[in-house]
């Protein structure tokens, strides 16, 4: 008797509605442009360095 008052009280199973809003957008991504070694200095340039700092590194670091 007892399983037939839960089953009565029971709710229907009805569908979640979506949400219909846009997805954000992502910022680019920040992309490895180029990873050097030399003795014990390491670089690695990301896309998101400025390039006339990252030449005027890359000046300071190559002969």
């Amino acid at each position: 008797m007892e399983v037939k008052n839960i089953i009565e009280k029971q709710q229907p199973i009805v569908a979640l509605g979506h949400s219909s809003k846009p997805k954000k957008a992502r910022p680019p991504r920040n992309n490895l442009l180029l990873s050097l070694k030399k003795n014990d200095l390491e670089l690695n340039f990301y896309s998101s360095l400025d390039t006339e700092i990252m030449n005027k590194l890359l000046e300071k670091v190559l002969p």
